[in-house]
């Protein structure tokens, strides 16, 4: 039966997506009790504001969640309007994922239903829908990309390449982290057995969409800014990341720096040299010290550049002026001291991955009570303040999902291995042999780039938390439902054996 009919005239599925409405609505009636008004993360809330209120192409963060909030603003300027639908979409693309399971693997009954249920009352689901911020929006994105991959390795249609290249430039657009997304897509697609049209059809329309995409925003760039780039934030990260490794590095003598470095990494030094002095480094734990602290050296060498300027750039304009210039001294830096940036940031930012500290997740507007004026004009309010009705501004319930993803991704690489290596992986079809080889390697491509990109908050890590507690269960499932079928052959030629003996 076709999925589309498959949904609404199952009657299990049917009763399963009732459930599902349930549970969502009486998450969402208590979320919004809890926190009538939404949660912001300054700044990447008010930017994300700013850049909708002024309708700009680009922008210190990806563009395409300002260009979400724009649409929505053509209908309603509510807030609430704005978190109900960032749920939903949520919900859809969870709910998209799951039933898709059940139709490509055929997981047990009550396994689907606990699966199922697990899944729907996760409670970070109505509270990363409850940001200001693209988290939401990029998770509902990535979830949906990841299930037409399913699709593709099952029954790969033109429609539905034309449609994951829609998905997958949106969440180009929204996120960064979404920039390996498109290699994957292509190699996955290029190794389909499909015909050579449809292949090239699905190919051409991600490049053409990326390309036209990646074209006008370095434009916008070359336009603002005279430089020609595509993300100016990816070269302040990376000088960032790199000057954790180098704070723990024997220092470079001024007079071995290059003539092109000089300037800043002599600044680099001296700011070093004051954190020696320190009791407690404010740079002791990999974070965003050295992206945004005003005292850092990334933030203080383009002051001192500018200053004999008598007009200025903007702060964005000499912000994104910067970073090419910054990304060549971080990879310089990087390739100057790799052990040293491997030791320290590479390593912490691995042990992150495993358990994500929960960080803006964990207080609601981090603590404060008012907000920037750009969040009263953007929705209309009359007033700056954030009332709630909790007892205080803490997210608890965000405190116990690092210890769970420090269980949750441990115990998906042993029973990936394990059952890979059992005879229920052997007994598979080939679509599910090639479903279980692309959870394998979106989740260890995943973790490459988020370990070696920025550092890692439990935020940034919902989409792989949804897929790996899925498949985790189904893995381990399977395993022991084949020990079980193994155990009771035994039981029985045991007792068949000891009927012939007598």
């Amino acid at each position: 039966m076709p999925f589309k009919q498959w949904i609404w005239q199952d009657k299990e599925n049917k009763q399963l997506l009732w459930f599902s409405i349930i549970i969502m609505i009486i998450s969402f009636a208590w979320l919004k009790y809890v926190y009538p008004f939404p949660n912001f993360i300054p700044p990447d809330s008010n930017n994300y504001l700013e850049a909708a209120n002024n309708n700009d192409f680009i922008s210190i963060w990806p563009i395409g969640y300002s260009k979400f909030l724009r649409l929505i603003s053509i209908f309603s300027r509510s807030h609430f309007v704005l978190v109900i639908l960032q749920y939903l979409l949520l919900m859809g693309s969870v709910l998209y994922f799951l039933f898709s399971i059940r139709y490509l693997l055929s997981p047990g009954k009550w396994l689907f239903r606990a699966l199922l249920t697990i899944s729907i009352i996760n409670p970070l689901l109505p509270h990363i829908a409850n940001f200001v911020s693209s988290d939401c929006l990029f998770v509902a994105l990535s979830l949906t990309w990841f299930t037409q991959l399913l699709w593709i390795i099952y029954q790969p249609k033109q429609k539905l390449l034309l449609l994951h290249a829609i998905v997958l430039l949106l969440a180009f657009m929204v996120r960064f982290t979404a920039v390996w997304y498109p290699f994957f897509s292509i190699v996955l697609i290029a190794l389909t057995n499909i015909p050579r049209r449809i292949k090239w059809v699905g190919i051409g329309a991600i490049a053409l969409l990326l390309f036209l995409f990646i074209g006008r925003t370095q434009y916008e760039y070359k336009v603002k800014t005279g430089t020609v780039q595509y993300a100016a934030f990816g070269g302040w990260q990376l000088a960032a990341n790199a000057l954790y490794g180098y704070a723990h590095s024997q220092q470079d003598d001024p007079t071995s720096i290059t003539w092109k470095y000089k300037e800043l990494h002599i600044l680099v030094n001296h700011h070093m040299d004051s954190l020696d002095h320190l009791v407690i480094r404010p740079d002791q734990k990999i974070g965003v010290y050295y992206l945004w602290n005003f005292k850092s050296p990334l933030r203080v060498y383009p002051v001192k550049s500018w200053k004999i300027t008598t007009a200025p750039p903007s702060f964005f304009e000499q912000w994104a002026t910067m970073a090419p210039y910054y990304a060549s001294y971080g990879r310089w830096l990087i390739a100057k001291h790799p052990w040293s940036f491997i030791k320290h940031f590479i390593w912490p930012n691995l042990v992150r991955y495993y358990a994500p500290p929960a960080f803006f997740m964990e207080k609601y507007n981090l603590g404060n009570k008012q907000v920037d004026p750009i969040v009263v004009t953007w929705f209309d309010w009359t007033n700056n303040q954030l009332p709630t009705r909790a007892k205080n501004r803490d997210i608890r319930i965000a405190n116990i999902f690092p210890n769970l993803l420090a269980i949750l991704n441990p115990l998906f690489l042993i029973s990936t291995i394990a059952f890979v290596g059992s005879k229920s992986f052997r007994r598979c079809n080939k679509i599910s042999k090639r479903i279980v080889s692309c959870m394998g390697l979106v989740w260890f491509s995943n973790a490459f780039f988020s370990v070696l990109s920025a550092p890692i908050e439990l935020r940034y890590q919902l989409f792989p938390f949804v897929i790996t507690l899925s498949f985790s269960t189904l893995f381990i499932s399977s395993l022991i439902m084949s020990l079980s079928q193994e155990s009771e052959t035994n039981k029985k030629q045991v007792a068949l054996i000891s009927e012939t003996a007598m």
